[in-house]
């Protein structure tokens, strides 16, 4: 995220850059604040969530592999597919959701395109530089995406490129929006959101699930795109697997939400992945999004 972004979320949100500099200060409490908000909502244990940003091609190829062999663990992943993605590999996600996983309303549009210059997948689409009216759009035709290809309304949302549309402004305007649809949650927050508010908040209108960080950097994204495929890329696959374990780690005994997410191509022949989850499911009960909000809705 660029440093304008940043400045303008912290603007918006003093809080926020105040649970910051106490999460390099004392971490600790921070995650012993977070425990309290997380009993506050009503959460009784810790849990896990994974879920799947598909926004490539190659992510409909690695997808039912993955999603097979997580299964296998009694872990059933929820998917963020773009619309247009979506249609084009529908075969493949009707597969999967016939399984009994949950999808996300991930926008229509979709947000990447192949650069011939660069020789990798460049971002686009952001969000926070579109029109109101342009994002409205998107989320209703994504909503339907959804509904036709999968057959079933969803009721969770995740914004394209969540991270960088993160104001107070942007989320209550997103809320708003996905509440006149009638969804029940989002989950398009950054994990200082779930520091600060906790694992499962409405401070904008609709229940807000943020993702979760890392065990050693509790505000940093744990991504596989980070961690496993990013050219350059300073962090790596022990420092997924590391990341993951020490956060179960922190929350392990108490009230929480490990909620991680990744791209399936990034991790499709990755072993260090899957044993990192069955480290999980051995300290988190796993579940998906709609089945942890009728635990305490």
């Amino acid at each position: 995220m660029g440093i304008l972004r940043k400045l303008k979320i912290a603007a918006e949100n003093p809080a926020m850059a105040g649970c910051y500099v106490r999460s390099r200060i004392n971490a600790d409490g921070l995650i012993k604040a977070y425990r309290r908000h997380a009993v506050q909502a009503g959460l009784d244990r810790l849990y896990f969530i994974l879920s799947f940003d598909c926004d490539r091609p190659e992510d409909a190829a690695a997808a039912w592999e993955v999603h097979s062999r997580l299964m296998e663990m009694d872990l059933c992943p929820t998917y963020a597919v773009p619309g247009e993605l979506l249609r084009k590999d529908a075969d493949v996600y009707q597969r999967i959701a016939a399984t009994g996983a949950e999808f996300l309303n991930h926008g229509h549009r979709w947000h990447m395109y192949f650069d011939q210059a660069a020789g990798t997948y460049m971002s686009c689409f952001f969000y926070d530089e579109l029109t109101p009216e342009v994002v409205e759009q998107d989320v209703v035709s994504g909503d339907k995406d959804v509904t036709e290809i999968i057959g079933k309304k969803p009721i969770g949302f995740r914004t394209p490129h969540f991270g960088t549309y993160q104001t107070e402004s942007n989320l209550r305007f997103l809320h708003r929006l996905l509440q006149r649809l009638g969804y029940v949650y989002s989950t398009s927050t950054t994990p200082g959101f779930g520091l600060c508010y906790g694992p499962a908040f409405r401070r904008y209108g609709l229940l807000e699930l943020p993702v979760s960080g890392r065990g050693d950097k509790p505000f940093d994204i744990l991504d596989s795109w980070s961690c496993f495929a990013a050219p350059g890329r300073t962090l790596t696959p022990d420092d997924y697997r590391r990341g993951a374990l020490r956060m179960a780690q922190r929350l392990q005994g108490g009230a929480g939400l490990l909620n991680y997410y990744c791209d399936p191509s990034h991790i499709v022949d990755q072993p260090i992945f899957f044993e990192t989850v069955r480290e999980l499911v051995k300290v988190a009960e796993p579940m998906s999004y709609s089945e942890l909000i009728s635990r305490f809705a």
